[in-house]
């Protein structure tokens, strides 16, 4: 169980270290963006010097030394430039027959070619001369002979030659670290380091290289050539992460440095395509042969010719699957959109439908409402009139029984007036009436509209109905059969049938049309 914990911690720290990479990587590409983006202000700054060296020229007294600052300005930024300036330094040479100056001015020439990529010039150059320079100078012609003899190692395409070249490069690299100390930091280790580079000794290379470039002393351009050696070392070693790195500083260094003859650039790109980032490495690569083109540096436009058709061929097809994806994705957002308008559609109109259906209820709600409302009136109407009658036939019994009791035989004649059947049917119909109308308040006017005008029921004043619009009106309320109707109205069965022959005779309505129309009546 100890273990598997161990096992798991590892693992987790290990996690963190490639997120910290990865973060840190892209913060440093992001400096490399914006440093690349203000690379004409940095231009400028480097013009503006050169403008200010330009005018001094012609006041003064020694245009030797201003060709060499001309030069120094050129060297890594315009390569035409800085040819001209190095030959009119070997004129003014020439003519002054100063030998440490013609010794300069060759070395000058040699390292133009270089840049350019003009391997046999640069070698022819510095072959003229007839020993090596002394002083300071010395540092110059065996730092630019050895990098020319590691340049043509490069491009030897001959295992052999190429070792010839290198073994001679590192003898040189052996002298100029023999001149300084390691108190002179960057002048005594970075010679060092190089030998161990070509020698296959990457670890102590990277010690050695690391040393250089914390020299407080170094110039952005000496910062760019050791952050370039460490990100080449670091490949080596199997890093590509801090390769990676160490290649992005390099490349801001010579940005910043405005430097166009430079390898840094064309890394990152080469990088970023191993690491599968095909469009920042086409953009890379697109500005590092724009840089190359411009300074008509021969071998880097050639080294990054090899590389810029695999990068753009990757780049393209990714390009494609991108483009592929995205229609693809704009299809099934259309689809979705297609789907949310109709799902929106249909539920417009099932919202429109449960809004009816909610109208419907409630009316239908109301509608009980009433007919509850109404069934209770009914209802107390009903059962106060049973109430009235039974008092009425009670109070009649009492009367009956006092004259009785009482031998009031005469007044046994005369009936109780509360007991008078004719007055309780009068009343009956009238409560029948009002409650017809409560239930059906238009049932006159829609029962005449069912006969021709001239027959139409005419009501009496103060009447609510007649027998005919009674006897239709229980038919409405559902008691169809003539015997019931005849009872509840006091009717006989022919009179009931008679008054319903005439007035549906009255109507231009066949019978069955006019009963159907009759139940339709709300």
């Amino acid at each position: 169980m100890k273990n598997k914990y161990l096992l798991l911690s590892f693992f987790s720290v290990l996690l963190s270290v490639s997120l910290c990479a990865e973060n840190e990587i892209d913060r440093q590409l992001r400096v490399l963006d914006e440093t690349l983006a203000q690379r004409d202000s940095y231009d400028a700054i480097k013009q503006h010097r050169i403008d200010s060296l330009v005018r001094l020229s012609y006041l003064c007294e020694d245009p030797y030394e201003i060709y060499k600052k001309l030069y120094e300005e050129y060297r890594s930024y315009n390569y035409d430039k800085a040819l001209v300036y190095a030959e009119d330094m070997a004129s003014e040479a020439r003519q002054s027959g100063d030998s440490q100056r013609i010794s300069e001015s060759v070395i000058a020439q040699a390292f133009v070619y270089l840049s350019g990529g003009l391997f046999h010039e640069a070698y022819q150059q510095l072959e003229t001369l007839p020993e090596m320079p002394s002083g300071q100078l010395a540092d110059e012609y065996l730092l630019t002979f050895a990098r020319l003899l590691y340049d043509m190692c490069d491009f030897a395409g001959n295992a052999q030659v190429s070792g010839i070249y290198s073994e001679k490069a590192c003898g040189f690299m052996t002298q100029l670290a023999h001149r300084y100390s390691p108190a002179d930091s960057a002048s005594y280790w970075y010679p060092l380091a190089v030998i161990d580079m070509h020698r296959g000794n990457y670890e102590r290379s990277i010690s050695r290289m690391e040393q250089a470039l914390t020299d407080s002393r170094n110039t952005l351009h000496e910062k760019a050539i050791y952050a370039s050696s460490l990100s080449f070392l670091y490949r080596q070693t199997g890093d590509p992460e801090t390769a990676l790195s160490k290649a992005i500083e390099a490349a801001v260094y010579d940005c910043k440095s405005s430097t166009y003859e430079a390898v840094a650039l064309r890394v990152v790109a080469e990088l970023l395509y191993e690491r599968g980032e095909f469009e920042l490495a086409n953009r890379y690569i697109h500005i590092a042969m724009e840089d190359a083109n411009r300074y008509h540096a021969r071998h880097r436009q050639v080294s990054i010719s090899l590389l810029l058709p695999i990068i753009e061929e990757h780049y393209s097809q990714q390009s494609h699957r991108q483009t592929v994806t995205a229609y693809i994705l704009l299809a099934i957002v259309l689809v979705l959109l297609m789907v949310s308008v109709a799902a929106i559609i249909i539920l417009s109109y099932r919202t429109k439908a449960v809004h009816a259906a909610r109208q419907t209820i409630d009316q239908m709600n109301q509608s009980l409402l009433e007919a509850n409302r109404l069934k209770e009136e009914l209802l107390g109407t009903l059962l106060t009139s049973r109430s009235q009658y039974i008092n009425a036939v009670q109070q009649y019994q009492q009367d009956v029984k006092q004259h009785a009791v009482n031998r009031q035989w005469s007044d046994l004649l005369s009936v109780p007036k509360g007991a008078d059947a004719r007055l309780q049917r009068t009343v009956l119909e009238r409560q029948l009436d009002s409650i017809i109308l409560r239930v059906y308040p238009t049932f006159v006017q829609d029962f005449n509209a069912l006969l021709r005008p001239e027959e139409r029921l005419v009501l009496k004043k103060d009447e609510l109905m007649n027998a005919q619009l009674r006897i239709f009106a229980l038919i409405r309320l559902g008691i169809s059969h003539n015997e019931v109707i005849a009872e509840i109205l006091n009717y006989s069965v022919n009179t009931v049938y008679n008054y319903k022959t005439r007035v549906i005779a009255s109507s231009d309505l066949s019978p069955e049309e006019f009963h159907a129309a009759l139940m339709r009546i709300r």
